[in-house]
């Protein structure tokens, strides 16, 4: 399956809600207590479900008929690793070094405490990470090894094993209290799982030429119930409050609809995502891990030089700054840090890995 602007535009959207939910704590702590943003806005934390549920999407796709081939699962492993972790030690340098300067100002909800070894590494931890958001890269980790595991047998095999793992997160999460468990075995059987389960059933529902398909018609019916009436739930029942296989079972199954829905429309060539969220996408990953830091340091200016302390015109002002350097940061970060350590990944990946000449080290590995 070929590059899918619609899942660009997924992750556009799934990364300002993520925005947007953060954005509620920075107006809170810094407007002296006139509220702008709705409370509604922190739906705007399940992108991070989003995210999970587009990934296990992701993983299928790409690895389409290269199972069971150790050089394939050195491709894989490559393109996975190289994708999440020069990127991300770029952010954690940073976030290190004003630890370092100011420590009071990093980590707030964990008494400004950190492990430095296992956040660099992305190692699960009783402790949040320093870049505070690189928790969900832990999980991301995760379901690529249990991933590169299923690789290594046939590719019929795929289907019944996402359902086996699925089964045994659930059963499991029923049977005892994972959040007693060690840091690894919290994030090995941790509900999310089941989100990038369900993405990449979502994927080969969609990757099998007679897997039953939606009319255009009822994918657009199907985005109409998640926007008018999964949303709704979710915020009304406090869904994402749940961290448990409720949040996670229904939260990724609306989102397993989404995007099954919105690829389906677009495989029907009834939609073409916007160029804007196409574009939000593509620096996605940059605004992920920048956003935090952009919108703390743009609230201690709030703090300091707001023009209208008893007012919301300089709530206004604030959010219009937030998401316009968010965004304006997210594409010179992606220009000048990411889309350079992606480019020097793909071609090393071309050379030893798609070309046959992988190095003596992967073959020892």
């Amino acid at each position: 399956m070929n590059k899918l602007p619609s899942l660009q535009a997924l992750r556009g959207i799934a990364v300002l809600g993520v925005v947007a939910f953060h954005s509620l704590s920075i107006e809170q702590k810094y407007s002296g207590g006139d509220i702008l943003l709705p409370d509604l806005l922190r739906v705007g934390q399940s992108g991070v479900d989003l995210f999970f549920v587009i990934s296990g999407f992701v993983m299928v796709t790409v690895t389409e008929g290269r199972f069971e081939r150790s050089s394939e699962i050195m491709w894989f492993l490559w393109g996975r690793i190289t994708r999440i972790h020069p990127t991300y030690w770029f952010y954690f340098l940073l976030t290190a070094a004003v630890f370092l300067v100011k420590p009071n100002w990093v980590n707030s909800s964990q008494g400004h405490q950190a492990q430095l070894i296992s956040s660099f590494l992305l190692l699960p931890s009783n402790q949040l990470p320093l870049v505070m958001v690189a928790w969900s890269l832990i999980h991301e980790l995760w379901f690529y090894l249990a991933f590169t595991i299923l690789l290594r047998f046939h590719e019929r095999f795929l289907f019944p094993s996402l359902l086996v793992w699925g089964a045994i997160v659930t059963i499991l999460n029923l049977l005892v209290t994972v959040a007693d468990l060690s840091a690894t075995a919290r994030i090995a059987l941790h509900p999310y799982s089941l989100e990038f389960i369900i993405g990449a059933l979502t994927g080969i529902s969609l990757s099998k030429e007679h897997a039953p398909k939606l009319s255009a018609r009822n994918a657009v019916l199907t985005i109409v119930f998640v926007l008018s009436i999964g949303f709704p739930i979710i915020y009304g029942f406090d869904i994402l409050k749940q961290e448990g296989i409720l949040r996670a079972g229904v939260i990724g199954t609306l989102y397993g609809f989404l995007v099954f829905s919105v690829v389906t429309l677009e495989q029907f060539h009834k939609f073409a995502a916007p160029k804007s969220l196409q574009f939000i996408g593509d620096i996605s990953y940059t605004v992920y891990l920048s956003h935090v830091l952009v919108l703390s340091a743009i609230g201690r200016l709030w703090l300091i030089a707001s023009p209208a302390p008893n007012s919301l015109l300089d709530n206004v002002l604030a959010c219009i700054m937030m998401l316009a350097v968010v965004v304006g940061y997210g594409w010179i970060g992606y220009r000048m840090v990411e889309q350079p350590i992606l480019q020097v990944s793909h071609r090393l990946r071309a050379r030893w890995f798609e070309n046959g000449l992988c190095p003596r080290s992967c073959h020892n590995q």
